[in-house]
């Protein structure tokens, strides 16, 4: 009969746990309370960040990540020890230093780079996209045709070929890129997104019910000439002239399919689409800067935020019926 051995038990250190778990804790609401606020600051900055190059960015702030990464060890180190013991030992600061100098903490600021980089490479390509397009065309959602019921609003400058003749095509292109950077806090507050840009028109769209719901396809026109006016200052001093747009509003059921081979995106064919454009395009004929379609005011007329004025029915091109037209009026918002 063999004797008894004892086998030796590895006992863990309470203290060492509590340490553990308080450093994970400290680390979790201190990094994302830091990253957080950066990622607000981002999206306030749009733009001055129009204006810097893609690889600046993501150099920029995956650097200010691993600062504050560094930062975050240095101060969880200390309160942790602090919170445990009551007070921060010379031992303490030398076991820091230590860390910090050790084959682990450069492995941490690495993977800090590479994430950082990463996430902020993911938000520029799906700002790039639009929002949901990307996970969209991951997932082949549209790989195949699909029958989808969506909201449309084209907005054009009024007199474009006039103010690109005044200004040079330079100063003209300025004055584009201003006036869609304001666009992005109406496209943010009203859930829109952006279809596409063609010149210095811009296509919004929603999903059929959401573009309905509290009047978001109506309102994003005019919180986007609020915000035009905001900084008519800004327009008139380097401008001359303060901006105005036109818009064709039309909704309904149409067909989604991923295009193109090189270049992929994910485009919508219909009657909905091609009628919102040519909308838009009569609203210098009736001397209107807002009309829509029958079917999108007899959605909306419910909603006693705004009136509407009928305009007529007009042989749109390419189109075999006529198509009711309203004038949207601002006056009852």
């Amino acid at each position: 009969m063999n004797p008894e051995v004892d086998i030796p038990v590895e006992l863990k250190d309470p203290f060492k746990e509590r340490m553990e778990g308080l450093n994970l804790l400290l680390a979790g609401l201190l990094m994302g309370t830091i990253f957080s606020l950066m990622n607000m600051r981002i999206n306030k900055k749009q733009d001055q960040l129009r204006k810097q190059s893609y690889g600046r960015i993501i150099l920029t702030y995956s650097i200010m990540h691993i600062v504050l990464t560094v930062f975050s060890i240095f101060v969880i180190g200390i309160l942790s020890q602090y919170i445990i013991e009551g007070e921060i030992s010379r031992s303490d600061i030398l076991d820091i230093k230590a860390f910090v100098k050790s084959s682990n903490f450069f492995k941490i600021l690495i993977y800090t780079y590479l994430v950082s980089s990463g996430i902020i490479l993911m938000q520029i390509i799906n700002q790039k996209f639009g929002p949901g397009v990307l996970i969209d065309l991951l997932l082949g959602k549209f790989r195949n045709p699909k029958e989808t019921k969506l909201i449309f609003l084209f907005m054009d400058l009024k007199s474009s070929t006039t103010y690109a003749e005044k200004l040079g095509h330079v100063k003209y292109s300025e004055l584009i890129q201003d006036c869609f950077t304001d666009l992005t806090n109406a496209v943010k507050e009203y859930d829109a997104t952006i279809y596409q840009y063609i010149g210095d028109e811009v296509v919004l769209m929603w999903p059929y019910h959401e573009g309905i719901k509290n009047l978001n396809c109506i309102k994003v026109f005019y919180r986007f000439k609020e915000l035009i006016q905001n900084k008519s200052e800004h327009y008139l001093k380097n401008y001359g002239f303060l901006p105005q747009f036109k818009a064709g509003l039309n909704g309904g059921t149409l067909m989604a399919a991923e295009v193109g081979v090189i270049k992929r995106s994910v485009a919508y064919h219909g009657d909905v689409i091609n009628t919102a454009a040519r909308i838009q395009g009569v609203c210098n004929s009736f001397r209107e800067e807002f009309l829509a379609s029958k079917l999108i005011v007899s959605e909306l007329e419910n909603q006693n935020t705004f009136s509407y004025s009928f305009i007529d029915n007009i042989q749109l091109k390419g189109k075999k019926e006529k198509v009711s037209i309203f004038k949207v009026n601002k006056s009852h918002l």
